[in-house]
Formats: structure tokens, C-alpha cells, sequence
């Protein structure tokens, strides 16, 4: 029985109603005199919905005898938002009871279903927004079952979006986070159907998920249960996040400028029933002791992340660089290009091509079965995409090291293929060029790409490294013009051998006159200082002949060549080497 002492009669009528539907009855009852305490007080009332004062007992008196009643079993006290300003200090410190100053049945009934009024098999909470935490729901699991268990979700990190990338950002990342964990919840493997997930506050960024004990027959799960719910549940969250990232613009739920996953820490705890301790004490407690979990989690998710990195650094056969041909531009004509487009090769282009950039892969396939034992790696390999893999290497502070591997790597490859070799390396790196220079061997005609993800913090150190890269007959470029730290400062210092223009300064330039125009003065000015301009990222002819009507030096892109393999590379020349040499026989 659940008992309804409310001056409310429509609402009560319809939750009445409601309640029907469930199979549970309700007894409407006028909140005065003696009748209305002896109702409340009944051996058969599970839950009570009541009005916030009754004319029969001073107001102190009823929100007294109603925070007593809501330990024992869920109470709603419903009345206007000027009773909850005068007594909210008193219920809401107590937090038992449920306190909704403009109530529908529907409300109600939300709060009765998850304190588990109307039974588990009908507890549910409404998908399409997470509702706020109300200490009556763990307070009656807690007597419920004798035993609590809880798991904390905590992504403060979002907050770091705000700040970097605005408010509309940070809302769209808390909306994408919601609805991963809508699509968890139920799932193998995952929290389940009867869970009560909840956020600690409306705007918070840590999630509440009470765990019933009907998962096993123990009344607490087993030792380590809660740690591998803990851990599957980061993993599952993080790749459901990087595969929205990776989806088509138009569908992914998380904004275009987030590029790497946020971290995601959790922890976990249980407590049990002590009639002698204050129950709502002890969910304090357990929130506590899952929070400082969560902070040991993310510290050990960290620390996989470095191992991770680290692995693929030090193991053979993790990295494989491809490279990608650069060709000279002005003599290259639409025949030409649709003849290696149709032909899938650039033979049809030897006579253009300049050199190649190295460009860093990840073996997924040999990553997947590294790892297949070892347990969550908190990221599927699938994902370990370039940008990706430089912007976990950076978090874990091991950017430099991968950053070494790739340069090794690209080096040891390459020594078959012509033409210049385009390296990408930070400018912490290039510093110590001179230390560096086992990695590079005895290979020729180098050119270093200062990367734009790290900011040239001392152009004189700078300088003099470049000085030496003269004497060591080797050159520098500035990659990717128009993105990141590349700017017009670093290249007024600098004066690089050869200036990379970046993807957005590519694309639809033929149709863009303000593009056209900036790209055109960045040329003349390239011409004062003898730097060679190299137009990166093109993918239409449209595009080229506009770059070569306006004397762009050299060209690089999907248009002319995707990425490949040194072996594949060396294969589709060396046939073209032999059909020469059989010609001239």
C-alpha cells in the first residue's frame, strides 16, 4: 500500500491511477488529525506521499516526523517553492526524504520506482535525461538488501573543454557522454537493467551507478568483481568515444574540434547494513571511498596508456612507416595524373617526382594479438591513427621518445627510394639533432619538418641547429602553414628551405578567392627569401591547376599518390626501371 496524505486530489487521482497500472493500490487520505498519522503508520504502507505540512502539527514537527519515516521507507513530500526555501535547509541536509515543490504523477511515480517502492522489476529511470542524485535511493537499497555497492564516474576532465574549446563544445561532450552510457546500460558485460545510474548534481561531471545485489547470489560481489566491472566499463566507454570521433562529421555526437578522447576515471566500493551506524553516514562513506578509487584508476589508466606507448616504441614490427611521393607541380598536366589514377601507380609521374614523406602507421593486426592476453589496454588498436597516437604518446610524456621511433623508423625503410626524404620531427628533437644522428645513419638528402603540434620556444637554439643542418647538407621545412604553431613568425625567424602549406589552405582554392589571395602573397614572399612552397593535402585537379597557375613549386596529395609502403613503392618503380632498360636493349 502506498499512501497518498495530499490536499492534491487531481494528482492523486492520477497517480492512483498509475499505480493501478503496476498492480499496487493507493490510499488517498486528507492530511489532518489523527487518521492521517495512523495511515502513515500502517503495517501494509510501503511508501508515502504526503504534503509538506498538515495543519495539525507545528511545521518543525511534520518535516521532523517525515524525515524520521523516510529512513525506513521512501517518502515524497510534495508543496510550493516557498515551503521548500523555508524548510529545504532542513530536509535536504537530512536527504531523507524526496522534496518536489511542483510535482505531476509522473514525477512521483519516477521517484517510487527508483527507491524502490514499486518492486526491481518495474525500477527504471528515463532515458532521455539522468536525473539528479537522491540520497533515498542507495538509503533504501542500503536497508533493502543489507549491502550497497557503488561505482563512481567521474569525467572532470571535461571542464579542460570549456575552457579550450567553449561551452557549446562542453554541453555537446556531456550529451554524447549521456548517451554512451544510455547505450551501455543493459548491455553484457556492462551495469544492468535494474542498476540505478544517477549524476551527482545537474551540472556534474561524476555519474552514480548503484549496483543491485541481485547479480550473484551473494549479497556482495566477489573480491576483484567490482574492479573488472570498473575496468570493462572504461574500456567499452573510451572506444564507444573514439568511435564517434571517428564516424562522418555530419553523424558523430561529439564536436569536430575534439579530436582525442577525454579521460574517464572510475572507482567502486561496497558497504554493508549497520542498524548501529546512520545509514545515510555510510553512503557518504562509500561515496567517499569510490571516489578515491576512481582517482587510483585514472592514475593506473595512465599508466596502461604509457605502457602501451612504450610497447609500440621499443617492439619490432609495431611501427611501419608509409610514404607518401611529392612531385614537382609545374610540369604536371591532367593526362598525366589520370593516367597514374587509372594505372594505381606513379610511374606515369617519375619524371616529376621530387621525393617522399614519411609517414608513420601503426600495425593494428600485430598490435591486437601483443595484447590479446594482457588485459584492457583502454584503447582498441583500430583507433591508433597518427594524430592519435602523438597525442596519447604527449599525455603520457613519452612524445619525444615516439617521436625518436618514427625518425628510425623512416630512415631504416626508406633507403631505396629516391628523391629527398621529408621528415616530421618536434623541435625538442631537432635541438639535439647532433645526438639524433644514429637514427639517420648515412642517408642523403634529409629534410626536417618542424612539426606544428609543438611551438618553437627558442628560435636562437633554433637558428644555430639549423646552421648546422646546412653543414650537414641536410634542410628544413615548416609543415603544415595555416594549422597549429606553424605561423608567420616562425618562418620570418626560421627562413626554411621549403614552406609545407596545410590542408586548409588547400582545399576549394579554386573557388575561394580569399584563399587564392592569401596563398598568392605567401608566395611572392616565399620568392624574396628563396624558400620553395609545397602545397599539401590536394585531392582534385581543380585545385592543382590553380596551385600551378600561381607557381606553387611542389605538390603533394591523394589526387597524385596515397601513402604506401616502401616495399610496394619500390616494386611499382623498379618495374618501370626494367621496361626502361628492356627499351633501350
Amino acid at each position: 500500500m502506498i499512501v497518498l496524505l495530499t490536499n492534491n486530489h487531481a494528482v492523486a487521482t492520477e497517480l492512483e491511477e498509475l499505480l493501478h497500472v503496476h498492480g499496487l493500490q493507493a490510499r488517498e487520505i486528507k492530511p489532518q488529525g489523527k487518521v492521517a498519522l495512523d495511515a502513515i503508520y500502517a503495517a501494509d504502507v510501503v511508501a508515502a506521499v504526503v504534503d509538506g505540512s498538515v495543519s495539525m502539527l507545528p511545521e518543525h514537527a511534520w518535516l521532523d516526523l517525515l524525515t524520521s519515516l523516510g529512513r525506513r521507507m521512501p517518502v515524497v513530500v510534495i508543496g510550493t517553492a516557498e515551503q521548500a526555501r523555508i524548510s529545504g535547509h532542513t530536509v535536504t541536509g537530512l536527504g531523507s526524504v524526496t522534496w518536489l515543490t511542483e510535482p505531476s504523477a509522473v514525477d512521483i511515480l519516477g521517484v517510487l520506482q527508483a527507491c524502490g517502492a514499486i518492486g526491481l522489476d518495474t525500477r527504471k529511470v528515463n532515458r532521455e535525461s539522468i536525473p539528479s542524485y537522491n540520497p533515498q535511493v542507495p538509503l533504501h537499497m542500503l536497508q533493502n538488501n543489507h549491502a550497497l555497492s557503488l561505482v563512481v564516474v567521474d569525467v572532470s576532465s571535461f571542464r579542460k573543454i570549456a575552457i579550450e574549446y567553449g561551452t557549446e563544445a562542453y554541453q555537446r561532450m556531456q550529451e554524447c557522454f549521456s548517451h554512451l552510457l544510455f547505450d551501455l546500460w543493459g548491455q553484457p558485460g556492462c551495469f544492468r537493467n535494474a542498476d540505478i545510474l544517477c549524476r551527482r548534481s545537474l551540472n556534474s561531471n561524476t555519474y552514480y551507478i548503484f549496483l543491485e545485489q541481485s547479480r550473484s547470489a551473494s549479497a556482495v560481489p566477489a573480491p576483484g568483481a567490482l574492479e573488472h566491472l570498473s575496468d570493462r566499463l572504461v574500456v567499452r566507454l573510451q572506444n564507444a568515444f573514439w568511435g564517434e570521433i571517428f564516424v562522418p562529421p555530419a553523424k558523430r555526437l561529439v564536436p569536430d574540434c575534439i579530436q582525442v578522447v577525454p579521460d574517464i576515471a572510475m572507482g567502486f566500493g561496497t558497504v554493508l547494513y549497520n542498524p548501529c551506524v546512520d545509514s545515510l553516514e555510510l553512503i557518504e562513506q562509500l561515496i567517499e571511498t569510490a571516489t578515491e578509487s576512481a582517482r587510483i584508476q585514472f592514475k593506473r589508466s595512465r599508466d596502461r596508456q604509457r605502457e602501451l606507448m612504450q610497447t609500440l616504441i621499443q617492439t619490432a614490427g609495431l611501427l611501419e612507416p608509409h610514404y607518401q611521393a611529392v612531385f614537382t607541380l609545374p610540369d604536371l598536366t591532367k593526362d598525366i595524373i589520370d593516367e597514374a589514377r587509372s594505372s594505381k601507380s606513379i610511374k606515369p609521374l617519375r619524371g616529376s617526382l621530387y621525393g617522399f614523406e614519411s609517414l608513420i602507421r601503426v600495425r593494428t593486426h600485430a598490435v591486437e594479438a601483443l595484447f590479446q592476453s594482457s588485459g584492457p589496454t583502454y584503447l582498441d588498436p583500430k583507433y591508433l591513427r597518427p594524430d592519435t597516437l602523438f597525442a596519447l604518446a604527449h599525455a603520457a610524456k613519452i612524445g619525444l621518445e615516439l617521436d625518436q621511433a618514427c625518425l628510425q623508423q623512416a630512415v631504416l625503410n626508406s633507403s631505396r627510394l629516391p628523391g629527398t626524404l621529408l621528415l616530421n620531427i618536434l623541435p625538442r628533437n631537432l635541438y639535439n639533432i647532433g645526438k639524433l644522428q644514429h637514427l639517420i645513419l648515412d642517408r642523403k638528402d634529409l629534410m626536417f619538418e618542424v612539426s606544428e603540434t609543438e611551438a618553437i620556444n627558442n628560435f636562437d637554439l633554433m637558428l644555430k641547429v639549423r646552421q648546422s643542418l646546412e653543414q650537414m647538407q641536410m634542410r628544413i621545412a615548416t609543415d603544415d602553414f595555416g594549422r597549429g604553431y606553424s605561423g608567420l613568425e616562425q618562418i620570418i625567424k626560421l627562413k626554411p628551405d621549403l614552406i609545407k602549406l596545410d590542408r586548409s589552405l588547400i582545399q576549394d582554392i579554386h573557388i575561394d578567392l580569399p584563399k587564392q589571395a592569401f596563398v598568392s602573397g605567401l608566395i611572392r614572399a616565399a620568392k624574396i627569401s628563396k624558400a620553395t612552397i609545397l602545397a599539401e593535402g590536394v585531392e582534385l585537379w581543380d585545385e592543382a591547376a590553380v596551385l600551378q597557375a600561381m607557381g606553387i613549386d611542389l605538390i603533394q596529395g591523394f589526387l597524385l599518390h596515397r601513402p604506401q609502403a616502401a616495399i610496394v613503392i619500390e616494386m611499382d618503380l623498379e618495374e618501370q626501371e626494367a621496361m626502361e632498360l628492356d627499351s633501350v636493349a
